[in-house]
């Protein structure tokens, strides 16, 4: 199992918004590739890999609701998507 989990979300003072995460498969932190689209209309706004903590990070547009993707690109996990990520 992948798991993408979101432990930031905070608006900066800059008008951007922080994402920021871990991807863990089978409880153990991995470095995954992590894409980041706007939910309204499908465009990326950001791809990084997480690092070997599994830990990654955005600063992204304010006031818009985001959907997060996590690849494994072994293919031996599904990608695991987080959908309508607001900031709050």
């Amino acid at each position: 199992m992948l798991d993408c989990k979101i432990s930031l979300l905070i608006t900066t003072q800059s008008k951007q918004t922080v994402v920021a995460g871990r991807t863990i498969e089978r409880g153990t932190p991995v470095s995954r590739q992590v894409r980041v689209y706007g939910r309204s209309n499908g465009a990326l706004l950001g791809s990084t890999y997480s690092n070997k903590s599994g830990d990654y990070k955005f600063y992204l547009p304010l006031d818009i609701a985001y959907t997060i993707v996590s690849i494994d690109l072994n293919r031996q996990f599904n990608a695991v998507i987080q959908d309508n990520v607001v900031p709050k």
